[in-house]
């Protein structure tokens, strides 16, 4: 009885057998992913059924620095919105009307004398739009004071050129207090938009909200309140569906100033935020900070731009906390103040965006007298850069690690990944079938290495590629990484 007793003991003791590509664990039941052959990305747990020292990591952008112009003056002003016509990247800069900049590569502007009026317009390529003449549209705050509600708040225009608009009239009954964010979602059918919504009872009043129509240029629907009068100006969390607010593990002093969304056209069911977080000072907290008329305390303090993302444009997650790129030091020009605009565009195998700093903090002041003098350029407009997918990946570190997905029913013959592995990592797959035992010919040991940093990798499986006889079946990726870092995956024809 002792030697059974001791026997039991010693394989209670025993580590769990991890699942791999040899001993095959039986996967839950669930309904297949239909992929077909649009690029996923690693966003979220959403393609992880399974996983051993793998961990989802945020990649931050790369700073390359402040833009000028083509006379070398430096690019000043709220980055409104960036677009992509006709291989014509359009920056759209200044808060109380916008300047039209143009580049090729996404680096080098140069000034158009375009110049589009209304407070804090931002404007929209709508590529759902059927009318020619009303391809571009544009929205912007009219307001007076003080506010009066029966005949301000966002008001709509149209534009074949992106240039001259007609105006349409107010579409929302409400002061938003920044540039409300439009986008067509091809995935529901819908215009989408996302802008500031107020918590009057909070001290972190700021939220992101979410308003669906059919038609952007008619009035934009949104909920009643009791509480809504002409003394209530801002659009608040009583009439809006809020999707984005600060959370218990953020500072306790801070709300998002401002929302960037987009909707990542390079991939399937992937939405994203480049929110700016506000962390707001006090006379209490900070009495170090010197207002502009003394003893008139304003609403200081920093703003960083940090990451969100969502399959749905609801439900938004940050499990990364961190700054989607760092704020400057104190001697440089974007320190304290980093505010992204709204819109990406891609050159080859990377996406660029755009932000904006005063080199002060919110409200204007400098942070300590020691930092008066510190930064020889105050504010800009600046150009991060980032890999294309590359916001999240599924990471293994030296030691190694594996993933598998759930079942997927894909279209193509090809499997490709954007992957990272650099010179000393390496990855390998494996397609399994629904019990998760290995495909005969797509096995660890058939892939072939690999190794390098790629975009769009094919994989092969001793020198063949081809995955036709199992397109439209249900099939597993049993992936092995190691010193590696995968970002994407797509089935394709070619």
């Amino acid at each position: 009885m002792i030697g059974l007793l001791a026997a039991l003991l010693f394989l209670s003791l025993l580590p769990k057998i991890a699942f791999s590509a040899d001993a095959p664990a039986k996967p839950s039941v669930v309904s297949p992913i239909d992929v077909g052959d649009r690029k996923q990305l690693f966003l979220d747990e959403r393609f992880i059924a399974m996983k051993d020292r793998i961990t989802l990591r945020m990649n931050p952008a790369q700073k390359l620095g402040a833009l000028r112009d083509e006379k070398g003056v430096l690019l000043q002003g709220h980055v409104s919105r960036v677009i992509e016509d006709g291989g014509r990247i359009r920056l759209y800069l200044g808060a109380d009307g916008v300047e039209m900049l143009e580049s090729d590569d996404g680096l080098q502007f140069r000034r158009t004398g375009v110049k589009i009026s209304g407070h804090f317009a931002t404007l929209f390529l709508d590529p759902h739009e059927k009318d020619a003449a009303k391809k571009y549209k544009k929205f912007h705050l009219e307001f007076g004071q003080p506010i009066d509600l029966k005949k301000d708040g966002v008001f709509a225009s149209y534009s074949a050129d992106g240039v001259t608009f007609t105006k349409v009239g107010r579409v929302f009954p409400f002061f938003t207090d920044n540039p409300p964010l439009v986008h067509w979602d091809g995935r529901i059918g819908k215009y989408v938009i996302y802008t500031r919504a107020l918590d009057y009872d909070s001290e972190n009043q700021r939220r992101i909200g979410r308003i669906e129509t059919d038609d952007v240029l008619k009035p934009w629907p949104y909920r009643k309140s009791p509480k809504d009068r002409n003394d209530r100006v801002f659009f608040s969390t009583e009439n809006a569906q809020v999707v984005l607010s600060t959370d218990k593990n953020d500072d306790p002093h801070s709300d998002f100033y401002y929302n960037a969304s987009a909707i990542y056209p390079w991939a399937q069911d992937v939405y994203l935020m480049f929110p700016t977080h506000f962390r707001h000072f006090s006379p209490e907290r900070n009495p170090f900070i010197r207002p502009r008329v003394k003893g008139q305390w304003e609403d200081f303090g920093m703003l960083e731009t940090q990451f969100a993302a969502s399959r749905d444009g609801i439900r938004w997650a940050r499990p990364h906390r961190e700054a989607y790129f760092p704020t400057g030091l104190p001697e440089e020009w974007d320190r304290w103040y980093s505010v992204t605009g709204p819109g990406l565009v891609r050159r080859g195998s990377y996406l660029y965006q755009y932000y904006n700093s005063s080199g002060q903090l919110h409200d204007s002041v400098v942070l300590r007298p020691e930092y008066d003098h510190s930064a020889k350029q105050l504010g800009g407009v600046g150009v991060v850069r980032q890999r294309l997918d590359g916001f999240v990946s599924a990471d293994a570190d030296h030691m190694g690690g594996w993933l598998q997905t759930p079942l997927l029913n894909f279209r193509g013959k090809q499997l490709r990944l954007n992957i990272d592995t650099g010179a000393s990592g390496t990855a390998f797959v494996e397609l399994q079938d629904a019990s998760g035992k290995p495909i005969p010919g797509f096995t660890l040991s058939d892939c072939e290495e690999i190794g390098g940093n790629f975009i769009d990798q094919r994989v092969y499986w001793k020198g063949k590629s081809d995955l036709s006889s199992l397109a439209g079946g249900q099939v597993r990726l049993h992936i092995r990484l190691k010193r590696a870092k995968l970002f994407a995956f797509q089935f394709t024809d070619k």
